[in-house]
């Protein structure tokens, strides 16, 4: 299945299983991207990696897979709060991506990780989007952590075959799970 016929699946998926107040919400979602179906099947590629626990769904899984997730979770928490999990995601994606950065910092450090088309850091760099977008991080903490992923980055593109950037995100959780634990057990 290309791209365009994924995005087509996902859509005709979604008007079968949502409201219609929900199914608008989605178009806007879907509008955001242009006619970029590219675009949106990147995107829901990154999404659906960061929702099934940093696992990368194969790319001819991807539409199954998201309507796997969206059956489940639409049960569990409503179709309104995936849709605006998917948007907030969507739109931290087309920032980074497409470089709508408005900080001259961190629009830097996003435009050198841009340029050495890494795109597998892009979970990890959703995710630590979310944590600045909603004040789990400061911008001190974010700058450290892209400078950190230029890095890793560079060195894999000079050959460091040990490095795994599809993983970054669950080995810092796992460092900061383990450093909490260290803490707690010290106090």
């Amino acid at each position: 299945m290309n791209t365009k016929e994924t995005i087509q699946s996902v859509t005709k998926f979604l008007e079968l299983s949502l409201s219609e107040k929900a199914l608008t919400f989605f178009y806007d979602i879907k509008k955001s991207f242009g006619d970029d179906d590219d675009l949106m099947c990147e995107f829901l590629y990154h999404f659906l990696t960061i929702q099934k626990g940093g696992i990368a769904p194969e790319s001819t899984r991807i539409y199954t897979d998201f309507c796997v997730y969206f059956s489940k979770f639409a049960d569990i928490q409503g179709e309104d709060k995936i849709l605006e999990q998917i948007a907030r995601y969507a739109k931290y994606y087309l920032i980074l991506r497409l470089e709508y950065i408005d900080d001259i910092d961190i629009a830097k450090c996003i435009s050198i990780i841009n340029s050495y088309e890494v795109w597998e850091v892009y979970p990890f760099m959703l995710e630590l989007t979310d944590d600045y977008e909603n004040g789990r991080i400061d911008k001190s903490s974010l700058l450290e952590m892209l400078h950190m992923v230029e890095d890793l980055a560079y060195r894999k593109l000079q050959g460091d075959e040990s490095i795994d950037l599809s993983a970054l995100g669950i080995d810092i959780n796992k460092m900061l799970y383990n450093t909490n634990d260290v803490i707690r057990n010290v106090g």
